[in-house]
Parts: C-alpha cells; structure tokens; sequence
C-alpha cells in the first residue's frame, strides 16, 4: 500500500503538467472562436474541440469533420472550416 501510494504522488505532479497546457489551449481556441462566432457558447466550443481531436486522432478526414462541425453548431461550410483548422493549431490535433 506504501508503494502505491509513493507511486501516485509522483504520477500526479506529471499529469497535472500536462493538463495545464491542455487548458491554455483551449481557453485560446475559445476566445479566437468568440471574437468570430459570439454566439457559440464557451460550452460548445470545448465540447466541439475535443470532438474534432477525436475524430481527426482517428484517422477521420479534415473535409468529414468540417461537416461535422457544419452539423453540429449550424454554422456554414466556412464558418466550420475555420473552427476546425483553428482546433487542429490551438488544440494540437
């Protein structure tokens, strides 16, 4: 029990490193995304983020997951594009 819990200490300072950044990329990706698109929601472009990731890390065309995009927050085939490459750069797709 000692050891896993030696263990777990010295896991957490690493993960909460890692997580940091993560953050700060994300915060960025929504405040360039609200300075465009005021009326998404902070909530919807984090979700939609993690989305794109997901799909793109997948192996998922960057064309299919514009019209994901496109579909989910009812934005045009531009507006989609943009939030996708803003993803791919901010978020590190």
């Amino acid at each position: 029990m000692k050891y896993m819990v030696g263990a777990l200490l010295s896991v957490v300072p690493a993960a909460v490193a890692f997580a940091a950044p993560a953050t700060a990329g994300e915060d960025e990706f929504v405040r360039t995304m609200q300075t465009t698109y005021a009326f998404l929601t902070d909530q919807q472009l984090r979700t939609e983020g993690a989305k794109i990731c997901s799909v793109l890390g997948s192996g998922t065309p960057a064309s299919e997951a514009v019209i994901m995009v496109r579909n989910d927050l009812g934005v045009s085939i531009s507006a989609a594009g943009e939030i996708v490459s803003a993803a791919v750069v901010q978020l590190d797709c």
